[in-house]
């Protein structure tokens, strides 16, 4: 007889816990928010009285239990407020320094490894003995360690989503370096560690195969070769980042190696925790000190001491402790992802994994009365180990998932299986690519090492390439962060609060049923989805989605990762194509982005245009004048430009005239994507284009996309111009927006009123809109 799986505990959520929980959202908000600093010095004793005397009057109440919990709650908000203060204070001083004299004035201290993007290489600096830091553009990337000084300009943070997601980082601003005029490598103990690692990667060549830019990731923290190669994109698709990033699992196996090293010499109990201890932190180190490495250093300090000190460890007081001192001593941690990630993830595995590992247990258990069959050690440790691993998988992205899916837009539905197929080649990668590291001046020893990594790569690639390949392996979601959060929040408390015992037929039926919903939710978007045109909002760019019943096609991606999560409010994981009226970053930059979640049939593209340099491996078809595109019911018909332009500049823009009807329901509309006024007026002269239902307004709504006699041609009944909160053009121009209002037009803007729906009507559009705008 099979035995029933045992039940955990209930865990006891400690004081340092609830803390450290209520610290973590005040810095965000309060960072982000950015009162006076003098304001939250007044605030927040005033608070902790507040908590004090409530404390008290608990005390002799039948609820004085909560008193130690509500105690700790309150000193640390106190000393959240004084040290979001003190933040915010740096910035603001900064701020000023860095107004009143010119950049070349001071020193700036790369903090990190620089990631590039569409503005150069970006990395955080502190600039000179400052508290805070700004963030350094430079057109070279730059070693992490670097003291430098440079011609450039300063850009303080600006009120928007970016400033405030800055701030809330403790970065002050942006430095765009023009010239550097000096540059020095880092000096010390932290130099000689760093320049060990940048020898180390100069051996490696990360660059030169999958291998060696997962050594670099994984060893050194350099993760630049691995986004080059395009496979941070393919990690995330198979929700297995975290494997790359240094976090505990690194120092686990870091310490096992250096005990194994240590063993055959005679140590004490103290000195061999503090070779340990030094081991692992010279590692860290040799990372580039990430966040996630440093709490997972610290919480091997606190460990070790509270071992010393004849104390029983405790792993969820231990994590909640060190990332409660860390949130309060640099409140500017509390808006890195790193480090939300990785705090949020321990305390989960520590507080949840157990009752999960249960619940899999249970799941899997032979059936009542059936008899479990005897395996061999290595076959039932085998088992053991990947149930734990899909354990901790299943914990780990459920209590993460508010901050990954609010700030990727995706979903990795592949994750557990991909963590319990790969997780053991990446230890194994780890393990040679440390050897590797501690070898590297001996260049066979390097060479034969470096071959191992490369044989246990490839197993490791071609897994994750097939289980990236999967239908659905990746799917945009749309998530506000807040309330997944609460959400989150309220399902844990639910679950803490009944900590039920389960059944396999309750578990199965629950599967089954969340199964069946997840199918029909997928039907119904996947081959019935509405007849509509949307202009999604996608900042200063394009993003045209057309959808119509099983049929889908995109124009135009936008100019970066905000396409994803645009397409996932419109419920789409297919694309038959995706059009690009032209090779322009703002109506381009997507492709990337989009091809790594969403499927998509084809790339259809302007008459002439090189696409060698796209991502992706999509047929490719060539639209010229008059060729006519069918998605569902719609015809999208090309009437610019005449001759082929191979897709460069505004004046080679593709310009579309859209056309449904359909059971009575019809609509037309000129998509008309940077085409200024001589374009389209062209158009309207030759006929191509007439009275319109919707126009999607030329570049952004720019003044010279348009003339009061092609407005009155055209006469939309609704205008739609797609343009970035903040943007430096003032897309749209009042002007614009002045003939089109005079036409008779209702004018909406995606930086006001977010994605715009417009339906085929009977007696005309049915428009709807994301959000209310100011006006």
């Amino acid at each position: 007889m099979s035995r029933e799986p045992e039940r955990p505990e209930r865990p006891v959520l400690p004081p340092a816990l609830w803390a450290l929980v209520a610290v973590l959202g005040a810095s965000r908000v309060l960072l982000r928010a950015s009162p006076e600093p003098q304001v939250l010095l007044i605030c927040s004793p005033a608070l902790a009285a507040v908590v004090a005397l409530l404390a008290v009057a608990l005390s002799r109440t039948g609820a004085r239990d909560l008193v130690p919990t509500l105690a700790a709650v309150g000193l640390a908000l106190c000393c959240a407020g004084v040290a979001c203060a003190g933040e915010l204070a740096a910035q603001r001083a900064l701020v000023r320094t860095l107004t009143a004299s010119p950049v070349s004035a001071h020193t700036l201290t790369l903090e990190g490894d620089m990631r590039e993007g569409a503005s150069g290489w970006r990395g955080r600096a502190r600039v000179g003995s400052a508290a805070s830091s700004v963030w350094l553009l430079a057109q070279e990337p730059i070693e992490a360690g670097s003291t430098l000084t440079c011609v450039g300009r300063f850009e303080p943070n600006d009120d928007g989503e970016w400033g405030a997601s800055s701030r809330a980082q403790g970065i002050a601003g942006t430095v765009r370096a023009v010239r550097i005029t000096s540059l020095a490598p880092a000096a010390g103990p932290s130099g000689l560690v760093l320049s060990l690692r940048s020898g180390f990667l100069g051996l490696l060549d990360a660059g030169s195969s999958d291998a060696r830019s997962l050594v670099a990731g994984t060893v050194c923290g350099f993760t630049v070769a691995m986004s080059e190669r395009g496979l941070d994109e393919l990690f995330a698709a198979c929700g297995v980042s975290h494997l790359v990033a240094v976090s505990g699992g690194h120092l686990v196996l870091v310490t096992s190696l250096v005990a194994l090293a240590l063993r055959s010499l005679p140590l004490s109990g103290t000195a061999r925790s503090a070779a340990l201890l030094l081991s692992t932190g010279a590692f860290v180190a040799f990372c580039g000190a990430p966040v996630s490495a440093v709490r997972s250093w610290a919480m091997s300090l606190a460990a070790e001491l509270s071992r010393h000190v004849g104390r029983r460890a405790h792993p969820t007081s231990s994590a909640a402790v060190v990332g409660l001192v860390m949130a309060l001593v640099e409140p500017g941690v509390t808006g890195q992802l790193g480090y939300l990630l990785s705090v949020v993830c321990v305390c989960g595995i520590c507080v949840l994994g157990p009752y999960v590992r249960y619940v899999l247990d249970v799941l899997l258990a032979p059936p009542e009365g059936a008899r479990a069959p005897r395996l061999p050690p290595a076959l039932s440790h085998l088992g053991s180990g990947a149930r734990e691993a899909l354990a901790l998988t299943l914990v780990s992205q459920a209590v993460t998932a508010p901050l990954t899916c609010a700030t990727f837009g995706t979903l990795s539905l592949v994750a557990p299986l991909a963590n319990v197929l790969v997780a053991p080649l990446f230890s194994a990668l780890l393990a040679l690519g440390l050897l590797a590291a501690l070898l590297g001046w001996a260049p066979p020893a390097l060479s034969v090492l470096l071959a191992a990594c490369e044989l246990v790569c490839a197993p490791l690639m071609a897994a994750l390439r097939a289980l990236a390949d999967l239908p659905l392996a990746c799917v945009a979601v749309s998530v506000e962060e807040g309330v997944a959060l609460a959400l989150l929040a309220v399902a844990l408390a639910l679950l803490l609060a009944l900590w039920p015992a389960v059944s396999r037929r309750v578990l199965a039926t629950a599967l089954l049923a969340c199964l069946a919903v997840a199918l029909a939710w997928h039907v119904r978007w996947r081959l019935f989805a509405p007849a509509c045109v949307r202009v999604l909002d996608v900042g200063q760019g394009d993003a045209i989605l057309v959808t119509d019943g099983a049929a889908s096609a995109l124009v135009d991606t936008g100019p970066g990762e905000a396409v994803v999560p645009a397409l996932a409010r419109s419920h789409v994981t297919h694309l038959d194509a995706v059009v690009l009226t032209h090779l322009h970053a703002d109506h381009a930059g997507g492709l990337e982005d989009l091809l790594g979640v969403v499927d998509v049939g084809a790339l259809v593209v302007p008459e002439g245009t090189e696409t060698a340099g796209l991502p992706g491996e999509l047929p490719v078809r060539e639209l010229r004048y008059g060729d006519v595109l069918r998605v569902g019911a719609f015809s999208l018909e090309a009437v610019s430009p005449v001759e082929p332009a191979g897709g460069e500049g505004n004046e080679g823009s593709l310009e579309l005239v859209l056309a449904y009807s359909e059971g009575g329901r019809e609509l037309t509309a000129l998509l008309a994507a940077d085409a200024e006024r001589e374009e389209t007026g062209a158009a309207v002269e030759r006929g191509d284009v007439g009275d319109v239902d919707l126009l999607k307004v030329g570049h952004h709504g720019s003044e010279v996309s348009l003339t009061p006699e092609i407005a009155a041609a055209l006469r939309p009944e609704v205008s739609v111009a797609s343009a970035g909160e903040g943007n430096g053009y003032g897309h749209p121009d009042p002007v614009c927006v002045g003939m089109l209002e005079d036409a008779g037009s209702l004018f909406l803007c995606t930086k006001d009123v977010g994605d715009v729906c417009v339906e085929p009507g009977a007696s005309g559009p049915v428009v709807s809109w994301q959000r209310e705008g100011p006006g």
